[in-house]
């Protein structure tokens, strides 16, 4: 089954690797990697997206990213619009449980600590140990929908 899971940082110093974590466990079978977004909160608490990157189902990434980010008035959801522009919040919604994944984005963006970050990504997992582990080593704490 398809989720999105949040990898909350302290800081952007391990966004890309994380990044590079998630390609790797798709390279090794672990995950099926849908789409990545990568979340920064400034001093001031202001959300934004850096990147929306490596999306092998562009309409079905975007769509739900879009779709959370119609859930959430501001926030996280705010920034993920943008990104993902709002012309896709229709579509997802045939394909989305909207209330999880706004508890989902609340969380998350809760987490995201001034100066913060967060690696979003839609998945299927084959081995959740593997995710932890991996996140664990460098830093991240993950968060499941």
């Amino acid at each position: 089954m398809t989720k999105f899971v949040g990898i909350i940082f302290p800081d952007q110093v391990k966004v890309d690797e994380a990044s590079q974590v998630l390609r790797d466990l798709d390279a090794e079978g672990e995950v099926l990697l849908s789409g990545i977004a990568v979340v920064v909160k400034d001093a001031t608490g202001k959300l934004s997206v850096n990147q929306l990157a490596d999306s092998r189902r562009t309409d079905t990434v975007g769509a739900a990213l879009g779709a959370l980010a119609g859930l959430v008035a501001g926030g996280l959801g705010l920034a993920v619009l943008a990104a993902a522009g709002g012309a896709l919040v229709g579509k997802a919604a045939d394909v989305c449980d909207l209330g999880d994944r706004k508890k989902f984005l609340d969380e998350v963006s809760g987490q995201i600590t001034p100066g913060g970050a967060a690696v979003l990504a839609e998945i299927t997992e084959l081995s959740e140990t593997s995710l932890y582990t991996r996140m664990a080593a460098i830093g991240g704490t993950v968060i499941r929908e």
